[in-house]
């Protein structure tokens, strides 16, 4: 059952759009709060701090570095509530604003 659903979930990952890999990473970090997987989250932050475009993104990229950057430190020691909190409203306003405009 496990390799079932663990081949599922990367054929999933290398089918999806950028956007969706960006919402899945969302997932990701939020699910990592919840488990207290503080390595996991990390990685995650990190990714997200990857796909950043920063020269086409101009001042919402920079904020969003600085977020995650926040997250990240934090991560180590602070309080993965906040951090899931922070996650949940980006992946929100990433779904409000890029994912719901896009075509099916």
């Amino acid at each position: 059952m496990y390799d079932a659903r663990q081949q599922y979930q990367q054929q999933s990952v290398q089918t999806a759009s950028p956007e969706k890999l960006i919402d899945k990473l969302y997932e990701a970090g939020i699910q990592a709060c919840y488990q207290e997987d503080r390595d996991q989250l990390r990685e995650v932050l990190l990714e997200l701090v990857k796909a950043l475009d920063m020269e086409q993104g101009g001042e919402l990229a920079e904020r969003l570095q600085s977020i995650y950057e926040f997250c990240i430190n934090e991560c180590a020691t602070g309080d993965l509530d906040m951090i899931r909190e922070l996650l949940e409203e980006l992946r929100e306003g990433w779904r409000k604003g890029v994912i719901e405009g896009q075509p099916a």
